[in-house]
């Protein structure tokens, strides 16, 4: 039987990404993987990885002591985008607590009909964390009950992946000169969508919503690992990994379109205009399949955008109101002494 070859080329994070996932999980006997990175274009600006990201190093097998060391990481609780009306912070956490399978801006909003209340987003822990510089180390984080991804040198993280998959047994080519191929992963910008047909699977384009360059690569290197089958007969798997990536697509393009329309309500995209018309409702946002945002990130953004709930999950009524009311300024109070707690050196 004839050796297997995959080669993976564009700038040297997505390569990285891509490869590191590819020489664990799918090199072996009869297989061989050589990465072509463009390291022209890979800066030492900071990028940011999704709250995903300890389950993609887990796998990799790469500590993530071993990762924020190598790589200059700082730990992030959400993700800043720029908005129509302005900046916006979407948490990765939960904006407050949930109780009894209510989600805690409805009883928020019950609240607010009785007594002032503090802002919505100043009950998210992870937002002010992050606003009041207290953003925990990752020592302490399993203390919190809050989601994490990861600020990186783009550099030094690349450098590490590419590393990890030499060691792991994967060749680091300058160029793909004279190299072929039973299968090409173009990691490169395109306007095309996603694809993976016949010799090559390209990525497709990427979002600038921070975090989503990681996420997307990430993703194609799990999705082919898990649909990987003989490279010249695997058709029915490249129209599933098509169709799974074509649909993670459309989930992004939904909040970069609510985050940049002048009026989301106006929005053609019949996901995004399901969510904006429930939640105006009812509160409640409806979940699609293959999600990439998280429901405290949907429920940020749509805040952020003006939309609010014409009424509440009345379920939440079922707390008593002195109950209610003590709940949220304990609640509040116990926020606002974490922010003000130092962090360990």
């Amino acid at each position: 039987m004839s050796e297997e070859r995959i080669l993976v080329e564009g700038p040297a994070l997505r390569t990285g990404v891509v490869g590191a996932y590819l020489a664990k999980n799918w090199l072996g006997a009869g297989r061989s993987l050589a990465i072509v990175p463009d390291t022209g274009a890979a800066s030492s600006e900071p990028f940011l990885t999704r709250s995903n990201v300890q389950r993609f190093h887990a796998e990799l097998g790469l500590p993530m002591e071993q990762v924020t060391k190598q790589c200059g990481g700082s730990l992030a609780l959400s993700t800043s985008v720029q908005t129509t009306d302005g900046p916006a912070h979407l948490p990765f956490s939960p904006v407050g607590l949930a109780r009894n399978g209510v989600d805690f801006h409805h009883f928020w909003r019950r609240a607010r009909g009785v007594s002032d209340q503090p802002e919505l987003m100043s009950f998210s822990l992870s937002l002010e964390l992050e606003r009041a510089d207290r953003t925990p180390q990752l020592a302490q984080i399993a203390q919190l009950p809050i989601e994490f991804g990861l600020r990186l040198d783009r550099r030094a993280y690349s450098q590490t992946l590419l590393s990890f998959a030499k060691q792991n047994g994967a060749e680091v080519l300058a160029d793909a000169d004279g190299h072929s191929a039973d299968l090409v992963v173009d990691c490169g910008d395109t306007d095309a969508g996603p694809i993976w047909r016949d010799g090559t699977l390209r990525i497709g384009p990427i979002s600038d919503i921070p975090g989503m360059e990681w996420h997307v690569v990430g993703s194609a290197a799990l999705r082919l690992s898990a649909l990987m089958a003989p490279l010249n007969d695997c058709a029915a798997e490249q129209r599933e990994w098509t169709r799974l990536a074509k649909a993670e697509r459309e989930r992004i393009l939904d909040m970069e379109e609510l985050l940049v329309l002048s009026d989301p309500t106006t929005t053609e995209r019949p996901a995004l205009k399901r969510k904006l018309d429930v939640f105006a409702a009812c509160g409640k946002i409806p979940t699609e399949d293959y999600e990439v945002f998280a429901p405290p990130e949907w429920l940020a953004a749509v805040w952020a955008r003006g939309f609010r709930p014409r009424r509440y999950d009345r379920m939440a009524d079922l707390l008593p109101e002195v109950d209610l009311i003590g709940w949220l300024s304990q609640l509040h109070s116990q926020i606002t002494d974490l922010t003000k707690q130092p962090r360990a050196a």
